[in-house]
């Protein structure tokens, strides 16, 4: 069983979560947790980074897409929707951090998996997902 702070390969954590993860932010990948992948590491490109002795994530979220040359993503407030009209994954998990707070439904759970280098990751443990864009507190390991 992992526990927070086990270094892992990138193929062993996608064997634990029964997908191939390729982006940032994964709401509700079977149903009962999400999975969120970030990098502290110099030159990462967004700017996550972890405060309050541990117990606090900030995590910056996906960038709109960049769709043409010299335009700076980061300029742009980051899109909710897909272009159909459904959330995207910004958008669903502010959407679950707006009913928490507004008591509709119960806490999002979040496995938290970081880059420490090409292929090799550490497993952060579980955070309860209470705040878009700013609170996210240690859980329990698994």
């Amino acid at each position: 069983m992992i526990k927070a702070g086990d270094v892992i390969s990138y193929l062993e954590m996608c064997g634990m979560e029964e997908v191939n993860l390729q982006r940032g932010m994964n709401y509700r990948l079977h149903g009962d947790h999400s999975v969120i992948l970030m990098s502290l590491r110099q030159g990462a490109p967004y700017a996550d980074r972890i405060e309050g002795n541990g117990s606090i994530l900030i995590y910056e979220g996906h960038d709109v897409p960049k769709t043409r040359v010299g335009f700076n993503p980061k300029t742009v407030d980051q899109e909710m929707l897909n272009p159909g009209g459904t959330l995207n994954q910004n958008g669903l998990f502010f959407t679950a951090a707006q009913k928490y707070k507004s008591n509709k439904q119960q806490v999002e759970i979040v496995k938290v998996y970081e880059k420490i280098r090409a292929g090799i990751w550490v497993y952060n443990g579980m955070l309860n997902w209470l705040m878009p864009g700013r609170s996210h507190q240690r859980n329990k390991p698994l």
